[in-house]
C-alpha cells in the first residue's frame, strides 16, 4: 500500500484544490497569454472545472464576439463580460480564464480580487503575437498593426495586471514550464494566507 504521511497542520497538496482552496482561481493577461490553454491544463491538473469568460459571453449572446463588437460596441461586451464573471464565480471553486480587458475593468477587477485568487500571466507583446497566430478572431488586433496593437494594450494594461495576487512571466517556457512554475506559485500563495 501506497501512503504519504502528512504532519499534522502541514498544507495540502495541490492537487486536492477543491478542499485546498476556497475561491476560484482566475487567470488575467492580453490576448495569447496563455489563459485559456494554461487554465485547461491547470483545471485539469486540479481535478476543477474550467470556464472561458469569452466561451460564456458568446453562449449568452448568440454571437461571436467580434459580432458583439461590431454590433453593440466594447461597452456592452465589457457589461457581458461581468455579468458572465459575476455567474461564474457563485459556482464551485474552478479556474476562470478572463479576457485580456476585463481586470481593466474597475468594477469586474474588484469583483475579482474579491472572489478569486487573481494570476496575471505575463509575456512580451512579441511572444503573444506568435501564440496568437491567426488574428482574425481578435477583434482589437483588427484596428491597427497586431504588434503595435499589443505593444500599446500592454503599456495601459500592465498598471492593472499588477494588482493580481500572484504574477507569473511565461516569456521563453514551454507549456509544461509554465503549469508548473503556476502550481508551484499557488502553492506558495496558498503557504501564505
Amino acid at each position: 500500500m501506497n501512503t504519504q504521511r502528512i504532519p499534522a497542520g502541514a498544507p495540502k497538496p495541490v492537487h486536492q484544490a477543491a478542499t485546498v482552496f476556497d475561491k476560484p482561481i482566475a487567470l488575467v493577461g492580453l490576448m495569447g497569454s496563455g489563459k485559456s490553454v494554461i487554465g485547461q491544463r491547470l483545471a485539469r491538473k486540479l481535478g476543477l472545472t474550467f470556464a472561458d469568460t469569452d466561451q460564456l459571453v458568446t453562449k449568452m449572446a448568440g454571437v461571436s464576439i467580434a459580432d458583439i463588437f461590431d454590433l453593440a460596441g466594447e461597452a456592452k461586451f465589457r457589461d457581458m463580460e461581468f455579468r458572465a464573471i459575476q455567474n461564474q464565480l457563485h459556482q464551485p471553486t474552478h479556474v476562470l480564464a478572463t479576457g485580456g480587458g476585463a481586470f481593466c475593468e474597475p468594477t469586474t477587477a474588484a469583483l475579482l480580487r474579491k472572489n478569486a485568487i487573481v494570476v496575471w500571466l505575463q509575456a512580451s507583446p512579441e511572444t503573444l503575437l506568435k501564440r496568437i497566430g491567426d488574428i482574425t478572431s481578435r477583434p482589437l488586433l483588427q484596428t491597427g498593426q497586431p504588434l503595435e496593437v499589443l505593444e500599446q494594450l500592454q503599456i495601459v494594461r500592465v498598471p492593472f495586471y499588477r494588482k493580481a495576487h500572484i504574477h507569473l512571466n511565461t516569456d521563453g517556457m514551454t507549456m509544461p514550464m509554465s503549469l508548473a512554475k503556476l502550481v508551484s506559485a499557488l502553492d506558495s500563495y496558498r503557504a501564505k494566507q
